[in-house]
């Protein structure tokens, strides 16, 4: 449900239009068949032209002319001809201004028509005058009727109308003055009370007229059983379609759709908590999007470590724990780099790390750092593994049959050595306040990088330390090349050539 703005501004305006003066035109409908029912009841046919003449002036003209005005900008801001910041705070007060409206047209009609026979204007029809409670009981249920009516059908026609502008134009609205315990109570209330208020005022008015109770209660039981109907179908939708509609949002960024995004379409609690689903959702997409790019210039395990700890600026606790560490390096690479030019270089950088790294990755190995065409890779850090040094042997041999099967470009055939050792590391972050960078240190690390660069002195392709071939067990041919100095360690190491499977 992410928004779209390719539709033209004004294509559906006439519908847009055409259904907020149909949902103003209810009361006029729903007065006409009253006026029906009373006819049929009381045996008036005279007074039903009369009921209709008064019902056109007061429904039909007044609350249109009122309706046009009330409407107006949002029709225009529908054209394009106005921001929808100049009609959002009378986008948001719809409901309750349309229903405004109709209260004070509905009202005065209604109390002229209750109010004519006690002044003798009975068009010419044996109108009998109800009492003082009747004409009260009747004026205040009829006009909150209308009243709570039109609110509730103008509040679904603007989820719809919000809804079209979110799709469209990609807006929502922001302002939240109503509050939907008001909504909920005043709907409960009218439908709880209006039939009791009605046939209350009837036995109070007409208890001794048997006849006319039973005409009185019958037309306002008719009338008040078809307008409860109306009326809970419209609040059921006025109310109920947001929270379906935020409890479908939910529902979708519990599996994992971060891409859902809600319209905004009433001004009281729900609409502010789809407003701030939509903000939650982005804040958790941003955190995604940070998440996955910055796996890609540190391992993913550091970088949800990083940005779940927000307090501490950034580093990662260190960690100390035995790994297995590996050193890579393109053969005769400077010699390459001369002889080509910097973009057929970068290009075969890229393909050969795109041939590599996936193979690491697949043995749960994590790539800490590129320079040039060296890298190096670790193992059991910072990404815990049982078996680092098997899979960091296995990686190796791995990465050698997959460089020998891919194409790189120029006719270059690119072969790297690989030096692997295994010991005691630290997983740190180091560098200033305005630098950092995830690293591990040892005396392992430096093993191994003098391992790697051991293979020009022995003509192989992969060396492991005695350490890593240890840890490995069996399962590998390897063949000992013997003790060996190694630069800037105290000692020597024992060394093994590492050969694919016979």
């Amino acid at each position: 449900m992410a928004a779209s703005s390719n539709a033209e501004p004004g294509a559906a305006a006439p519908s847009l239009v055409t259904r907020y003066y149909l949902a103003m035109g209810v009361p006029f409908a729903i007065d006409v068949a009253t006026s029906i029912v009373y006819v049929l009841i009381n045996r008036q046919p005279l007074v039903f032209l009369p009921m209709v003449a008064m019902s056109s002036v007061f429904l039909v003209a007044g609350v249109g002319i009122g309706a046009w005005l009330l409407f107006r900008p949002i029709h225009r801001f529908i054209a394009g001809d106005l921001p929808f910041p100049a009609i959002e705070q009378r986008l948001a007060i719809l409901p309750r201004s349309s229903a405004l409206l109709v209260a004070c047209l509905y009202a005065p009609m209604l109390a002229l028509r209750l109010l004519s026979p006690r002044f003798g204007i009975t068009f010419g029809a044996d109108v009998e005058t109800p009492t003082w409670i009747d004409t009260v009981t009747t004026f205040v249920v009829l006009t909150g009727f209308n009243v709570v009516l039109t609110y509730f059908i103008v509040s679904s026609y603007l989820d719809r109308l919000c809804r079209h502008f979110f799709l469209t134009r990609g807006v929502n609205l922001a302002t939240f003055p109503g509050a939907f315990r008001y909504k909920i109570g005043i709907a409960i209330l009218f439908v709880s009370l209006a039939v009791m208020i009605l046939l209350a005022g009837d036995i109070a008015s007409y208890s001794g007229d048997g006849d006319r109770l039973q005409r009185e209660a019958t037309m306002d039981v008719t009338v008040s059983v078809a307008g409860i109907a109306i009326i809970y179908y419209w609040i059921v939708q006025a109310l109920t379609v947001p929270i379906s509609r935020l409890d479908y949002g939910m529902r979708h960024v519990a599996e994992g759709d971060l891409a859902v995004r809600l319209p905004v379409t009433s001004d009281d609690e729900i609409g502010r908590a789809t407003s701030g689903f939509n903000q939650m959702v982005e804040g958790l997409a941003e955190r995604q999007y940070l998440r996955d790019t910055f796996g890609k210039y540190v391992h993913e395990s550091v970088a949800v470590a990083i940005l779940a700890d927000q307090e501490s600026g950034g580093r990662v606790a260190d960690t100390l724990a035995e790994a297995t560490l590996m050193f890579t390096d393109i053969e005769g690479f400077t010699t390459l780099s001369e002889r080509l030019t910097p973009p057929e270089v970068a290009k075969i950088l890229n393909l050969y790390y795109a041939t590599i790294v996936p193979v690491i990755h697949r043995h749960r190995g994590v790539v800490n750092n590129c320079i040039g065409d060296g890298l190096f890779a670790s193992f059991n850090l910072p990404l815990p593994q049982k078996d680092h040094a098997a899979a960091a042997l296995q990686a190796a041999l791995d990465i050698q049959h997959a460089l020998a099967q891919a194409t790189f470009p120029a006719g270059v055939a690119v072969r790297t050595r690989i030096g692997i050792n295994t010991g005691s590391v630290v997983g740190v972050t180091i560098g200033t306040a305005n630098w950092l960078s995830y690293t591990l240190l040892g005396d392992a690390v430096n093993i191994a990088s003098r391992v790697e660069q051991l293979n020009k002195q022995f003509g192989s392709s992969i060396l492991a330390a005695e350490s890593t071939i240890r840890a490995a067990g069996d399962g590998f041919r390897c063949t000992c090349l013997g003790p060996t100095d190694v630069r800037g360690h105290q000692g020597n190491v024992v060394v093994y050539r590492v050969d694919p499977p016979a």
